[in-house]
């Protein structure tokens, strides 16, 4: 199944969506045949007004997923880190070198303090 998925700011997990709806809520999401997609008038609109909205989403093939964080789930290592910051960055970037990413083979998505993007 092709999902969308975004960090929701509210509840402090990742928002899992299909056909435009919300299917569920988890802590740790595995995709394969990813796109970085940021949408850049959503991320001129948090620089000028100072607020955060929904704009920048992981899209691919869900794999696997945990609604809560578990000792099963991966450890990321530094170099393979994804980050999103609409404030620093246009795009998805690594993290060691900020050099843009938009394309993934497949990803683990991981609820901890830096919403690690850990390809695989």
């Amino acid at each position: 199944m092709k999902v969308k998925v975004y960090y929701n700011l509210n509840k402090h997990t990742f928002s899992v969506t299909h056909n435009s709806k919300v299917i569920m809520y988890a802590d740790y999401v595995k995709l394969k045949d990813v796109e970085f997609r940021v949408r850049q008038g959503g991320k001129e609109k948090v620089r000028s007004e100072k607020r955060k909205n929904v704009h920048a989403f992981v899209i691919g093939e869900l794999i696997e997923y945990s609604e809560r964080y578990s000792k099963d789930i991966p450890t990321p290592s530094s170099n393979e880190i994804i980050t999103y910051d609409p404030y620093k960055y246009d795009s998805f970037v690594f993290k060691n070198n900020g050099e843009p990413v938009f394309h993934a083979k497949e990803i683990d998505m991981i609820n901890l303090k830096d919403k690690v993007f850990l390809i695989e």
